[in-house]
C-alpha cells in the first residue's frame, strides 16, 4: 500500500441522466439526478483508495454550502483533506453533466470562481512522507514551482503528471515528471492525429519518463523510456452505462500497477480493463466488485404481442416492460416521462397490437412499441428509457 498524495482541482457534480442527449432548446425531463464529488484529481484518488492505498488531497475549497457536500463525499471516499487550502471569497467550483442513457456518453459545463492552490499552500506539506505524488496539469503559474520543490525533498518517489489540456507553459512540467499521461483532447489541440505522433514529438521534452496518450475507443500509446511506442487497444465493452470518470479510472489503474513492480505494458492492459470495467456502472463506488453471474428476467415464451410482462430489476432505477415486436424482444424503464411514475400505475398496460402502441395508465400516453416515443398524450414526442437486453437461443432473456 502506498501513501499518495494528490494535487489538483476538486469539484462538485450536479449529474443529469436523460433518455437522450438534448437538442438546442429542446426542453426534456431528466430520469435521474446526482451530486457527487468531482473532479480528475478526486476521482482518481478514490479508485486508488479502492486498489488498498492511503490518498490524500490538495486542492482549494470554499465557504459555502456546496463545500461540505464536497467535505462529506470526500470523508465517505476516505481520502484525506488535512491539506485543503480555503478560502472564504469564491465559489464552489461546480459541473453540470447531461449523461445521455442511449449511449453513455457525458456532456459538461464546468462553472469555477475560485483560487487554485498557491505555492506557498503547497510548499508547507511535508512532501517526503508521501511514496508517490500525482498532480494535474493545471495551475501552471504554481505548478512548476512546486513539482521543484517537492524534486528537492523526494529521493525515489515518483511524480506523475496528467496532461488534459493544452495550457501556456505546460512543456516546461513535462521534464519534470517520471510518468506522464496525455489527453487526446491535448494532442489534437497540438495538432497530432493519433497518440503515436504525439508520443513521438513528447519523447524529445521527456526521454527518462513513461509517456502515455489516451484516446477514447482508439485505446492508448506509450512508450517506456528509450522503447518504441506501443498501442493497447481498448478492451470490449458489452454495453456502456457511463463513461464519466473512466479516464481517471485508467489514471489510477496505471499508478497502482506500476506501484506493483509491473511492466508499462501490464500496467497499460490492466488499466484499460479497469477503465472499461467503469464504464459497464454508473458512478465510481464498489469499482473492484465483481460482476455477478447475471440470472434471465424473463423468457421469450412468456411474451406476446399483445400484452406486456413487468419485470422487477434491482440493476435499474424502475422495473422492466418487456414485449415481443417483430420477431425480437423490445425493454423499456417502466417510467413515464410525464410524471415519472410507472405505466402500470392505475392498472394494466394497455396495448394496441393493431398501431402497435402501449397506453399509460395514469394520463393516457400512447407509446409506440418499436422504439418508445409518445405519439399521442401529455408528454408528446419524448421516448421511454430503453433497456439493452440479450435474447439466448432458449429464449431467456438478459440485461446486456
Amino acid at each position: 500500500m502506498l501513501k499518495i498524495l494528490g494535487i489538483g482541482n476538486t469539484l462538485l457534480d450536479i449529474v443529469l441522466s436523460t433518455s437522450h442527449f438534448p437538442k438546442e432548446d429542446e426542453e426534456i425531463r431528466a430520469t435521474r439526478r446526482d451530486f457527487q464529488v468531482g473532479g480528475n484529481i478526486s476521482n482518481t484518488l478514490y479508485v486508488l483508495k479502492q486498489l488498498g492505498h492511503s490518498t490524500d488531497l490538495v486542492s482549494t475549497i470554499a465557504g459555502d454550502h456546496a463545500s461540505k457536500q464536497i467535505l462529506s463525499g470526500l470523508k465517505d471516499h476516505g481520502i484525506g483533506t488535512q491539506h485543503l487550502q480555503r478560502y472564504i471569497q469564491g465559489q464552489t467550483p461546480t459541473s453540470y453533466i447531461t449523461l445521455n442513457n442511449e449511449t453513455g456518453s457525458r456532456t459538461i459545463t464546468h462553472f469555477r470562481n475560485l483560487p487554485e492552490v498557491d505555492f506557498d499552500f503547497f510548499a508547507k506539506i511535508e512532501v517526503e512522507n508521501y511514496d508517490w505524488l500525482h498532480f494535474e496539469g493545471r495551475n501552471i503559474e504554481n505548478l512548476i514551482g512546486m513539482i521543484n520543490i517537492a524534486k528537492t525533498f523526494l529521493t525515489h518517489q515518483p511524480i506523475s503528471l496528467e496532461v488534459e489540456k493544452d495550457r501556456q507553459g505546460i512543456d516546461s512540467a513535462i521534464p519534470l515528471a517520471n510518468l506522464i499521461i496525455f489527453s487526446h483532447h491535448f494532442a489534437k489541440q497540438r495538432g497530432f492525429k493519433d497518440g503515436e505522433r504525439l508520443l513521438t514529438e513528447m519523447k524529445k521534452l521527456a526521454p527518462n519518463a513513461n509517456l502515455l496518450c489516451t484516446w477514447g475507443k482508439q485505446g492508448a500509446w506509450f512508450s517506456a523510456p528509450q522503447s518504441n511506442i506501443q498501442h493497447q487497444p481498448i478492451h470490449p465493452i458489452p454495453q456502456i452505462l457511463d463513461t464519466l470518470g473512466a479516464g481517471d479510472t485508467f489514471n489510477a489503474a496505471l499508478i497502482h500497477a506500476i506501484s506493483e513492480k509491473k511492466d508499462l505494458k501490464s500496467a497499460v492492459q490492466f488499466a484499460s480493463q479497469l477503465a472499461g470495467r467503469k464504464c459497464q456502472q454508473r458512478g465510481l463506488d464498489n469499482l473492484l466488485t465483481e460482476i455477478k453471474d447475471k440470472k434471465p428476467i424473463a423468457n421469450i415464451e412468456q411474451l406476446s404481442t399483445s400484452k406486456t410482462l413487468i419485470v422487477p430489476c434491482a440493476d435499474l432505477d424502475n422495473s422492466v416492460i418487456l414485449i415481443k415486436h417483430n420477431n425480437t424482444v423490445k425493454a423499456y424503464q417502466n417510467n413515464c416521462p410525464h410524471q415519472d411514475v410507472p405505466l402500470n400505475e392505475a392498472y394494466k398496460i394497455d396495448v394496441n397490437p393493431f398501431d402497435k402502441t402501449m397506453k399509460c395508465s395514469v394520463h393516457e400516453a400512447f407509446f409506440t412499441i418499436e422504439d418508445g416515443t409518445c405519439t399521442e398524450g401529455p408528454c408528446i414526442n419524448e421516448k421511454l428509457v430503453s433497456v439493452s437486453i440479450n435474447l439466448k437461443e432458449n429464449g431467456d432473456i438478459y440485461l446486456a
